[in-house]
């Protein structure tokens, strides 16, 4: 009688069938804290960061990490002092990004916790100066030729509020891990546009709209190999970043969206 109940006061194992979807988050937890599909979750994030770190270096490459060395290609429009703030914030969040994304996967999630309390000044400061270096961006007409500068402007003022929001989620959900890295990860998407779409190999809205959105159908891919369901924050969020990427192409040419630019453009001088 005594190893009875014993036996019913011990921990239980970790359970290996796959919960109700109220506990899914949990039961994903406990299969990677447990060490079952530990790397493939690790490799899959972590990739997932080098990539967008690799797509920014290439895509501003030619007109902001290279400039010092090879000078300014003549079809950029010379770079202002707003605008290196804006080249060196953004740098410095992707380097925090992937330097998390690096220490989860190497297991310091003691770092990863100290280190994200510079995340949210950071991240606000990126708001403020992408807004604004998006307006001051229809002044110095800075897009593309054929895109008229009010309406190029629809992508940064919406990309930076569709990270800026994911990102805000992400960190709402920090303690609640598998909704977090995916909120994180997502948050990225509309940021990445500004960078593919800077590729010779990625023509007209290919760079900005469709390669991006890849990571949004990676991460379904990943979720649907893993719990064999979409978590709710992939949707969600999935559904934030890819309005986020493709909103912009859908007004930026109507008499509405170019007469806010003008007007938003104008607060700012």
């Amino acid at each position: 009688m005594r190893n009875v109940r014993r036996a019913a006061l011990a921990p239980e194992a970790p359970a290996m069938v796959n919960p109700s979807p109220l506990r899914g988050e949990v039961w994903m937890a406990t299969r990677v804290a447990s060490g079952r599909g530990i790397a493939p979750e690790r490799l899959f994030y972590s990739g997932a960061a080098w990539s967008m770190l690799a797509a920014v270096l290439i895509g501003f490459a030619p007109s902001w990490f290279l400039v010092p060395f090879n000078g300014l290609p003549a079809h950029i429009v010379p770079p202002t002092p707003l605008v290196h703030l804006h080249g060196a914030v953004f740098s410095a969040w992707m380097l925090l990004f992937v330097t998390q994304t690096s220490l989860v996967a190497a297991g310091r999630t003691d770092i990863h916790r100290r280190l994200g309390l510079i995340g949210l000044p950071l991240v606000l400061a990126m708001i403020v100066i992408g807004t604004i270096t998006g307006l001051a961006g229809i002044a110095r007409a800075s897009g593309p030729p054929v895109v008229p500068p009010p309406s190029w402007a629809a992508i940064p003022l919406f990309s930076v509020p569709g990270f800026g929001g994911l990102i805000l989620a992400a960190l709402w959900k920090r303690r609640v891990p598998q909704s977090h890295k995916r909120l994180m990860l997502l948050a990225m998407v509309p940021m990445m546009g500004a960078a593919f779409g800077r590729m010779p190999w990625f023509g007209g809205l290919s760079g900005i709209v469709l390669i991006p959105s890849l990571y949004v159908v990676a991460l379904a891919l990943w979720d649907m190999a893993t719990l064999r369901r979409l978590h709710r924050a992939t949707i969600w969020g999935g559904l934030f970043a890819f309005g986020a990427v493709m909103i912009p192409v859908l007004v930026w040419q109507t008499p509405a969206w170019i007469a806010f630019a003008n007007w938003a453009a104008a607060l700012i001088g």
